[in-house]
């Protein structure tokens, strides 16, 4: 299996290379010469990534040293974007070098970058390169993950190029155990189709080469004929020309046809000569031999061999080395050469063994590496916990303090209305006391019962107040309640792993830690994702729970009408069980922000929607078999009056407010009381279970922002009211 060749569409279809020579040096020293003139800006940064980009295919370290520079000054001027790019360009060296921890520490800062900026397209490219280095470290499962995720977005963003180089590279990790043969089959076939719908070369190029390569393996011919056919016909000319010429060499060889699988081996050769590829002429030699053995054209096979042989040894190229001494052992056998074909078993067996132990020291060196990320990354995550629950109590605070203030102006509302009716009645009294003294008697009657009425009117006020803060924390105690079960369920089983995995590691079993270690990375994956969840709870109500002196501010009125339909909804779930309604919503997109102060709006919105619920779960109780309780809530753009075009031959409608509209399919309001429903302490809820204060005080509070409440109602059938907002 070509692996090298796999990886390198991976590099060219992450980035691309400048050509050598005098072109190079031209654009080098043109690059050089900006960087003089340049000031500190995100100007300086790309050219110190583009410098950097020139020498990644010739100097690496030169290339290393000016990606630093582009990372120092990035982090200067606080150029995200720059960074990002210049973390991954690092990375890309590193991997270059054989360096692979570096390269994944690169990646990973390249990947939290892309995904502060958004960059979903950068975001998959360095899922791409984590999963080839993964994979290249020997950790399959690891690899599969980060290459499926860089798929799933590519396909989210439809990015053919994309989506064809991971399917090609998922393929690759499969190829690489036989029992997985058939998927990779499907995924090569998979990213063969993607890059012929976008007319990819040399992506096609490659997925031909490693469908060829599987049914090569599987002794299917014709099929890897044809599919290698396919990529020496894109691929023709170019270094990666010899894969596909060898292979077919060796199939014309094992169909007996040696003729044309000479001339297939010499094609080969010359390319890869001509190229001064010495790892390629390596691998094309070796197949030359093989079709030489195939004809027991021992000397020339011997010959051919110990060529590439030497190559191999000087590029250190340690399977192909491994491949050629099994080769010269056989064959020295076949040829009665016995002496030889001994030493060649030997060295054969040697090379095994260093294969063997380099692949347990990376093995090794990769549980120790990953142990130590998981461990920090660990404690990043407690400390992220930590910082939650404190923002979560700095919250409650917050929100005791709102409810507060809302309560002391409610208090102040109908303080000032109260007064304002005791004055009222005082005078009427001095009138009567004027003109009879019968009248004593019965104003004394009435300041009793007026006694008795602020005494009650005092109970429904803390009883509104009461029951809407009820609402409000019954809703955001359901919001929120489930992630931090989330959180605090998956904290613990993570505890549990952690103490499984100190005790594989003091058996000795690095294995079972290392899949250990792996459920404890998904454990605080969870953990984060639901914590982000909790957070943006928190973070949503803190915008509408700002403590206030009623001052107007910009406010997104579709966020506040979802969010407060949402308390709503769970707010009466949490104390009615057996409640169940459909709620709908249509939002107009182009809704502009309007200047309202959002609490008290905020408090319209609840309670019309309160009332919604309340009148469909009210008509649900009369058993209606077909009867489906339902609320929809919709926001638009209105216009209030029609003014004069610009043309001046006609009238033009002007949108001038935004309407926001809560319809329900309840009983209805009977007509004779439609006129008293915005009057304080009129209600028709059952005692104990309304104020009478709800519409009244949303009727003012609109009125206040200079707006207007509509309400539509037929009996049996529904209600639906209006509140209408100037947008200026």
């Amino acid at each position: 299996m070509n692996f090298l060749r796999q990886l390198l569409l991976l590099i060219l279809l992450a980035s691309f290379f400048s050509t050598k020579g005098l072109a190079q040096i031209s654009r080098t020293d043109s690059l050089l010469n900006d960087l003089e003139k340049l000031e500190k800006d995100s100007t300086k940064v790309s050219r110190y990534l583009d410098l950097g980009l020139e020498y990644l295919g010739s100097d690496v370290k030169k290339a290393l040293f000016y990606f630093d520079e582009a990372i120092k000054l990035g982090e200067e001027i606080e150029y995200s974007p720059g960074l990002a790019k210049a973390h991954n360009a690092k990375g890309r060296a590193f991997a270059q070098q054989g360096q692979f921890q570096d390269a994944i520490l690169s990646f990973q800062e390249a990947l939290k970058l892309f995904q502060e900026t958004n960059n979903k397209t950068g975001e998959a490219n360095i899922l791409s390169n984590l999963g080839s280095i993964y994979y290249m470290l020997g950790n399959s499962s690891k690899a599969l993950e980060l290459h499926f995720e860089s798929l799933k977005i590519s396909e989210e963003l439809d990015n053919k190029l994309r989506i064809g180089t991971s399917l090609n590279n998922i393929g690759t990790v499969y190829l690489k155990n036989r029992n997985t043969f058939k998927e990779a089959l499907s995924f090569f076939k998979k990213s063969l189709a993607v890059f012929e719908g976008i007319a990819e070369k040399q992506g096609m190029a490659t997925a031909s080469m490693n469908i060829g390569e599987v049914y090569f393996i599987e002794s299917k011919y014709d099929s890897s004929i044809y599919y290698h056919e396919i990529a020496l016909k894109l691929s023709e000319g170019t270094v990666d020309a010899t894969f596909p010429l060898t292979q077919l060499g060796e199939i014309n060889a094992s169909l007996g046809n040696f003729q044309k699988a000479y001339n297939y081996h010499t094609q080969a050769i010359e390319l890869a000569e001509k190229q001064d590829a010495k790892f390629e002429l390596t691998q094309s030699l070796i197949g030359l031999a093989k079709t030489q053995k195939k004809q027991r054209v021992f000397e020339n096979a011997i010959s051919t061999l110990e060529r590439a042989r030497l190559l191999a040894i000087e590029t250190e190229a340690k399977n192909e080395l491994l491949d050629i001494y099994q080769n010269l052992a056989e064959i020295n056998a076949l040829s009665g050469n016995y002496k030889a074909a001994y030493e060649s078993e030997i060295n054969s067996k040697n090379v095994k063994e260093e294969i063997e132990k380099s692949s347990t020291e990376q093995m090794i060196q990769q549980l120790q590496f990953e142990f130590e990320l998981n461990k920090k990354e660990a404690e990043i995550e407690l400390l992220q916990k930590d910082t939650e629950l404190k923002n979560a109590a700095v919250f409650n605070q917050r929100l005791i303090i709102f409810a507060s203030f809302s309560g002391l102006f409610i208090f102040i509302l109908i303080s000032i209305y109260l007064f304002r009716n005791n004055l009222s009645k005082q005078k009427a009294n001095q009138i009567l006391q004027e003109q009879k003294e019968e009248i004593n008697a019965q104003r004394e009657k009435v300041e009793l019962a007026l006694d008795q009425l602020k005494s009650t009117q005092a109970q429904l006020i803390q009883s509104e107040k009461m029951a809407s803060l009820g609402e409000l924390t019954a809703g955001i105690a359901h919001e929120i309640k489930n992630p931090l079960n989330f959180v605090k369920n998956f904290s613990e089983v993570s505890i549990e792993l952690l103490d499984e995995m100190k005790q594989e590691l003091a058996e000795g079993n690095l294995l079972g830690a290392k899949d250990i270690s792996e459920d404890i990375k998904i454990n605080l994956e969870k953990i984060n994702q639901h914590g982000r969840r909790a957070d943006s709870i928190v973070q949503g109500m803190l915008e509408h729970s700002r403590s206030s002196v009623g001052d107007k501010v910009d406010t997104d009125i579709n966020n506040l009408v979802e969010e407060f339909l949402r308390l709503s909804y769970h707010g009466i779930q949490a104390k009615n069980k057996d409640f169940n309604a459909i709620f709908t919503t249509e939002f107009d997109p182009h809704l502009p922000k309007v200047e309202v102060v959002s609490q008290d709006i905020g408090r319209v919105v609840l309670n019309l929607i309160n009332n919604a619920f309340y009148a469909v779960n009210e008509r649900s109780k009369k058993g209606e078999k077909s009867y489906q309780p339902t609320v929809s809530v919709s926001t638009a753009l209105y216009s209030s009056e029609v003014k004069e075009g610009d043309t001046g031959k006609g009238k033009t409608a002007v949108p001038d407010s935004i309407k926001i509209t809560v319809k329900d399919n309840g009983l209805g309001i009977p007509e004779s009381i439609r006129e008293k429903i915005f009057q304080p302490f009129f209600t028709t809820k059952p005692t104990g279970q309304g104020t009478g204060l709800g519409l009244s005080l949303a009727y003012d509070i609109v009125k206040a922002h200079g707006g207007v409440i509509e309400v539509n109602s037929e009996e049996n059938k529904g209600t639906s009211f209006s509140v209408i907002l100037p947008l200026a």
